[in-house]
């Protein structure tokens, strides 16, 4: 023998027709609060034959006492069950059906609008669906067995209402706590209909607490195109969670949580491998973990424009988890190797040659940062002396249009001119020489400022002092301290979407940097689409 439970929500009851539907309301309408219910909504507006949909509470108010017209509903989501049951043979022992009522929610004047949650509630279908299941017990088990009905009804206490998935999930457990059910006994659990709070609460509720868990489900839930009764199937309570953490695994993955989601999947079945690595190079990405490196491109503009794009979207996945030490320090590498890319991307357009060699050819990345090649490997040039050599260093960097005129802008080391070319306010500068058009961003040129206000840097508070942080700091920091803050300013995905990453990305169009849009996104995407 076996229990069901079902849950019941606004649309399971509902018209084949609207011929009675006016003159039955109006009998009833003058006790309600609300009386804007005097038309039955269609289904199909193109085909009204599919039936008609009314307010739960208004359409078991109305037909309670009016058995001559019970003829006049429907109830296609149950009689998919039913079918279910019938075609498996399965005995059972007990129905409960979840009924709700959020009576005590609302005061009368919210009752006026005919929105109000309050005339969803499925508390007034309670007569209605015991004669319902008489006559299904009757019509379809020739009366072999009479299966007891019990109805709970879901009863908010508190203010937040049954879409509330915390409080929701609280009084289902409260509910389910009370049922005294065997664990060597079926349970079946039809949880489609009702508000997404209680059908995800009676789902994990189910399984914590009863051991043999089946889900009577229906494949086709309610949709525009209903024009016949769907088929249900049962789900074994294993393949029922596996296909929950798998969906749970999915959302997470896209929304920048897949260490989380990698955990998730641990102990799950007949994954791919391949999707599986796939997930965990991604993990490592979020972690700033690099296992595939290939030295030989990291400096190639290409590469590291898409690396600099990637790691925008990063920094907003790691700013809406509010994961903003890593947030803040990786948009101060991105921005700095946003100057050295962009650098070498505009120099590579100078067409002037020193001593027959294109001069941008003398400048060069790696893991050093921007520098002059080692001048005495050149073929075209030799020197004995320092001043020969710092003659041509000056020379060559004139023409790369650095501004050599700066004394600040370079050093000494032995006699040696050393130009600071690694210099965020530096590198600012020669770029805005390079192409004058470029238009900055607060937060590139506050980091970029060579007297900025050291204890305001956040940055060095986090990483030198372990120093906390509001969200307000971190957007002070996003906008570079400025003292006239923009218009519509109130979370730090906004600062940061509206005042860093908009005017980055156009920074990067005007210079033509090379990219992939969208590709951390698209890669997510892709790994939660082949999680199956």
């Amino acid at each position: 023998m076996s229990v069901w439970i079902l849950t019941t929500g606004n649309s399971d009851v509902r018209l084949k027709h609207e011929r009675n539907w006016n003159r039955l309301f109006t009998a009833i309408s003058s006790n309600l609060e609300c009386e804007e219910f005097a038309s039955a909504t269609p289904i199909n507006p193109k085909d009204k034959r599919e039936g008609y949909t009314v307010p739960a509470r208004v359409l078991g108010l109305t037909y309670t006492d009016q058995p001559n017209h019970f003829d006049d509903l429907e109830f296609p989501l149950i009689d998919t069950f039913f079918t279910k049951i019938e075609k498996d043979n399965i005995e059972l022992e007990e129905i409960i059906i979840l009924l709700t009522d959020q009576s005590n929610l609302f005061c009368e004047e919210q009752r006026l609008n005919e929105k109000c949650a309050y005339w969803q509630d499925t508390i007034s279908l309670k007569p209605l669906l015991i004669k319902y299941f008489a006559n299904k017990f009757e019509n379809k088990f020739e009366n072999k067995y009479n299966v007891p009905i019990k109805f709970i009804t879901l009863t908010p206490q508190s203010t937040e209402g049954l879409d509330y998935w915390d409080a929701t999930l609280d009084l289902v457990k409260a509910e389910f706590s009370k049922l005294q059910i065997s664990q060597v006994k079926a349970v079946y659990i039809s949880h489609q209909a009702g508000t997404p709070a209680i059908s995800s609460a009676v789902q994990f509720v189910s399984l914590g607490k009863f051991k043999n868990v089946k889900f009577l489900v229906s494949n086709q839930y309610y949709d525009s195109d209903y024009n016949q009764q769907s088929e249900a199937k049962i789900i074994d309570s294993s393949q029922y969670w596996r296909g929950i953490q798998i969906q749970k695994a999915k959302q997470l993955i896209v929304t920048g949580f897949p260490g989380t989601a990698l955990k998730m999947l641990d102990g799950i079945t007949q994954i791919s491998q391949t999707t599986l690595d796939e997930l965990r190079k991604m993990v490592d990405f979020f972690n700033l973990h690099s296992v595939e490196r290939d030295n030989t491109k990291d400096f190639e503009i290409a590469n590291a424009s898409q690396r600099i794009i990637d790691s925008l979207d990063l920094i907003r996945f790691f700013f809406n988890q509010n994961n903003y030490l890593q947030g803040i320090s990786l948009l101060a590498a991105a921005q700095e190797t946003f100057l050295k890319v962009a650098i070498l991307n505009e120099t590579a357009k100078i067409q002037n040659k020193y001593r027959g060699v294109a001069v941008s050819e003398f400048l060069q990345w790696d893991n050093e940062g921007l520098s002059l090649i080692n001048m005495s490997k050149s073929q075209n040039i030799t020197w004995s002396k320092i001043d020969e050599l710092n003659t041509i260093k000056e020379d060559i960097f004139k023409l790369l249009k650095f501004p050599v005129d700066k004394d600040y802008f370079k050093r000494y080391d032995r006699g040696e001119v050393i130009f600071k070319t690694n210099a965020n306010n530096v590198m600012l500068e020669w770029l805005k020489k390079l192409n004058p058009e470029l238009q900055t961003w607060a937060n590139l040129k506050w980091s970029c400022d060579y007297y900025k206000d050291r204890e305001s840097d956040l940055r060095n508070q986090l990483m030198h002092n372990l120093r906390g942080m509001e969200d307000s700091d971190v957007i002070d920091y996003l906008l570079g301290y400025s003292k006239v803050k923009p218009n519509n300013i109130a979370t730090v995905i906004d600062t940061y979407s509206q005042n860093v990453k908009k005017p980055f990305l156009e920074a990067i169009a005007l210079l033509k940097l090379p990219y992939k849009p969208g590709k951390l996104q698209k890669k997510l995407n892709a790994i939660a689409d082949n999680l199956v």
